[in-house]
């Protein structure tokens, strides 16, 4: 008879030995996995042995402390549902020891039965530690409704009492937080009661948040607030409030709190990544740039060093990385250095945006990507247009050699691709996948000649109109490749996506660009009648733009037809610059009013002729 104590006292001692080797290294400065998973190897090892007996209540408190611990190591190397079954069997023993039994195993009646066989026994802190594993389990899940019950349940409540409410459940939750002096534990029940308390209160937040309520949400955030957590927990809790305050158009407000949130903890991305939307929002672009030039440096620096945390049951895992991720996600090193490249060029910091786009050509050669095959679904724009981008850049940069060869990467990988034509008719009716490889044929007609069109303009800068000529042709005869039936299909929505109306759209403006350009070079070398063809079809396509006018009014001079001159004079200083289309690439955001023609000569002999029509 005196075996069954020794077991006891060997089994404790093993217990917190186990428990010992944890806590030394969650102790040290860098945590070593390997330790997490012999301990939970070790102490299921040791689990196994005791459930080997049948169940007794002298060594109950023994072998719920051990499944206690054996559950907190296995959240790291065991699925949900794997928990939750191995659960289910210890607390089905607890109730064989206690002389109970109960008819399902269903977890909410399970628990039911547990709570109310030891609700009053000295076993209870033991229990609740177990109820604790079954909150996280279900928290893991978002299954909020089953928290609420299972809280419910400890609070003696009967189930047709007044209307319950899970944040005021979890606020007035009286759980035996005693600890065994001779029973180890990996995690103090306190400990992991006030980070479920805190990260419930979070997901009640984020839930509003998903159905569009946030003053509810500001709500939940405000009690987290409020109760202790770590930093960077706290962190996300200010990320979050000034996400609310952003839907709810308080933009400053929003500042306020991702600045908060930096303030706390310096590593959490996604207040940076935020601040930079709002910034965009705000129309304030150095800001913008400053936040997405911290956040790549801060991304790149973390993704250098280790990721392995040393808590043992911690927020990511309660919370739910993929549950969370449409909240406060971070996007990927590569898109982060596309947007800071992107906004740097679109707003005028060229030098900086060349810079970017070059380290992100070269980390997109690294990754050994297809230049025009690749596209993975994301938000990350295909590769020809970051190429393109790039070509652009430095084109704008001055660097115009660099652009013609980053421009060829795209003429070459698109040449094979390129359809002989594509005839588009925006009365027939395409399901999704011909809409889909109509869509990837004209894209590869406007990368293909938007390439040349940025090499005909790095031509006409070095001075070479003969090659910029060659080039503004070879542009014009890719986009010409994409006929539209009908004259009228600006009102229709070809394919039936917007996203081919947007392609058509940009088609029509680089035809005009190339057109403006080769007539613009037609006019440099004398050719007149072959520019005045090309600046009025190019005016027809762009309508409204005033640097085409400008030439036509002095291809028309040359020609001594002075009154059509007059006319398109006239009409050029009757209206204001034509607005940029905020839908075209930035590719396309240079040419014709880029273009360096200087204006003074054909102003002054335009004031003579209109004087002396006059007097």
């Amino acid at each position: 008879m005196s075996a069954v104590p020794c077991l006891v006292d060997r089994w404790s001692e093993e217990n917190n030995d186990i428990i010992l080797t944890w806590k030394q290294n969650e102790r040290g400065l860098e945590p070593n996995q390997n330790v997490r998973k012999r301990c939970w190897l070790e102490s299921l090892k040791l689990l196994q042995k005791i459930q080997g007996i049948p169940a007794a209540t002298e060594r109950l408190t023994l072998e719920m402390t051990v499944s206690y611990n054996t559950f907190l190591f296995s959240l790291s190397f065991s699925n949900a549902s794997e928990i939750e079954e191995s659960l289910t069997s210890s607390l089905l023993r607890a109730l064989e020891a206690a002389g109970s039994q109960v008819s399902s195993s269903d977890p909410v009646q399970l628990w039911e039965a547990v709570l109310q066989t030891f609700g009053t026994s000295v076993y209870v802190p033991y229990v609740h530690k177990l109820l604790l594993i079954q909150w996280i389990l279900w928290l893991m899940q978002w299954q909020l409704e089953r928290v609420l019950t299972l809280l419910t349940q400890t609070n003696h409540k009967k189930e047709h009492s007044a209307p319950v409410n899970l944040q005021t459940e979890t606020r007035n939750l009286g759980l035996s937080m005693e600890e065994d002096s001779l029973l180890m534990v990996a995690m103090t029940a306190k400990d992991l009661k006030d980070l479920l308390h805190i990260c419930t209160v979070i997901i009640q937040g984020v839930e509003q948040m998903k159905m569009e309520k946030y003053s509810e949400a500001l709500e939940a955030f405000q009690e987290a607030k409020g109760l202790s957590s770590p930093r960077s927990l706290l962190a996300l809790i200010h990320t979050l409030t000034g996400q609310s305050f952003a839907k709810l158009g308080k933009p400053h407000c929003a500042l306020h709190f991702y600045r908060k949130a930096m303030e706390v903890d310096c590593t959490c991305h996604s207040a940076l990544y935020q601040s930079a939307l709002v910034f965009r929002q705000l129309g304030n672009p150095k800001a913008e740039m400053e936040a997405l030039h911290l956040l790549y440096s801060a991304v790149q620096l973390q993704s250098d060093k280790s990721s392995s945390s040393a808590l043992l049951v911690s927020p990511a895992i309660l919370l739910g990385v993929e549950q969370m991720t449409f909240i406060s996600s971070v996007p990927s090193p590569t898109l982060i250095l596309h947007s800071l490249a992107h906004t740097c060029v679109f707003n005028g910091s060229i030098s900086d945006g060349v810079e970017y786009y070059l380290d992100l050509l070269a980390s997109l050669q690294s990754d050994g990507k297809d230049l025009v095959l690749t596209g993975d679904g994301t938000s990350f724009p295909r590769i020809p247009v970051v190429y393109l981008e790039a070509g652009f850049a430095l084109l704008k940069a001055k660097r115009y050699s660099d652009a013609l060869v980053v421009c060829e990467e795209v003429i070459t990988s698109t040449l094979d691709f390129i359809p002989e034509r594509l005839l588009l008719d925006a009365d027939e009716k395409q399901n999704v996948a011909d809409s889909d490889v109509v869509l990837e044929n004209v894209d590869f007609v406007l990368w293909a000649g938007s390439a040349h069109l940025l090499q005909a303009q790095a031509h006409w800068k070095l001075k070479d109109t003969k090659e910029a000529i060659t080039n503004f042709t070879r542009a014009i005869n890719h986009l010409v490749k994409v006929f539209i039936k009908q004259k009228d299909w600006k009102q229709k929505h070809l394919g039936h996506t917007e996203a081919m109306l947007e392609r058509i759209v940009t088609l029509e403006a680089a035809k005009g660009q190339a057109l403006a350009g080769r007539g613009l070079c037609f006019l440099e070398r004398g050719q007149l009648k072959e520019a005045l063809r090309d600046l009025h079809l190019s005016l027809q396509m762009t309508p409204g733009c005033k640097n085409i006018k400008m030439w036509l009014t002095e291809v028309l001079w040359r020609l001594d037809r002075r009154e059509e001159a007059s006319a398109h004079w006239k009409e050029a200083y009757s209206t204001s610059d034509a607005p940029k289309s905020v839908n075209l690439p930035l590719y396309l955001q240079q040419w014709p009013d880029d273009a360096g023609f200087d204006f003074s000569d054909l102003k002054m002999k335009m004031e003579e002729y209109v004087k002396a029509k006059t007097t």
